[in-house]
């Protein structure tokens, strides 16, 4: 069996789609014009299939919505998931034999985005906005049945109070061998062929892409917003920067060849 070559994503809000975000979707059809792109939308999913989804949904946390239907995606169809928010530079054609696969997220340990538990060192997630499965795969369904089990609830100040989807797709991958300890630039080769790539194959803006990034995620400021967090100045700076950090690691990398 392999991966599929199927890109899925969501769009649960019925809102027009962002300028920015189209930028990233037509990145995905020009670097992979050989992949079928599913749009999963309330018309796709019932909602009201799972309490958790058609909690989140009923409180217009899209976000956290399509953290259970990205899984159920993969699960039921196998593929690739990307949120809208991520720009592609190469193809995923490499990673298409494992049976799953996802890159590090690396948190500086300071705390979650919930207020659930504080950690006092540097730790390792996994990336939930870039995820490759095949259809059936086990690791993917036990996320799913975290989320099947799991409550979503608000506080009174209307923030949620959920696990933050990264964690629990580390959580879940313990099983497979999966250290939250292990150097964020080291490839995790776990059981049953689950692989999480190093941080820069798949990037983040708060990582920066190199020459060799397959995909950077933009993180545009919807997490600010579903967890109900003002947003940062130094974080606002870096999603406009963001893009370009491939730009500039190319002209380093061009600079480093002439000297």
């Amino acid at each position: 069996m392999a991966i599929p070559k199927k890109i899925h994503w969501c769009w649960l809000s019925g809102d027009s789609l962002p300028k920015n975000l189209e930028k990233c979707v037509r990145s995905w059809k020009r670097v992979m014009p050989d992949y079928e792109i599913i749009c999963w939308d309330m018309q796709r999913f019932d909602i009201h299939s799972v309490k958790f989804v058609e909690d989140a949904c009923a409180a217009r946390k899209w976000a956290f919505a399509a953290d259970y239907i990205r899984l159920y995606a993969l699960y039921t169809e196998g593929g690739i998931y990307l949120d809208s928010d991520v720009r592609v530079f190469r193809t995923f054609d490499k990673f298409l034999h494992h049976a799953a696969f996802s890159g590090i997220e690396h948190h500086s340990g300071k705390k979650t985005w919930t207020e659930n538990e504080q950690f006092t060192t540097a730790y390792n997630a996994i990336q939930a906005a870039v995820i490759g499965a095949e259809k059936g795969n086990g690791w993917i369904k036990k996320c799913m049945e975290y989320y099947q089990k799991t409550a979503f609830k608000l506080k009174n100040n209307g923030e949620v109070d959920v696990e933050i989807s990264p964690n629990v797709l580390a959580r879940c991958a313990e099983t497979y061998g999966f250290r939250h300890d292990a150097h964020f630039n080291t490839r995790q080769a776990l059981k049953e062929s689950i692989v999480i790539y190093p941080q820069k194959v798949f990037a983040t803006a708060y990582a920066g892409a190199t020459m060799r990034s397959h995909a950077l995620h933009l993180c545009d400021g919807s997490w600010y917003k579903k967890t109900g967090n003002p947003e940062p100045w130094l974080v606002k700076l870096d999603r406009i920067l963001c893009s370009n950090y491939r730009f500039f690691a190319m002209l380093h990398y061009l600079r480093k060849q002439l000297t």
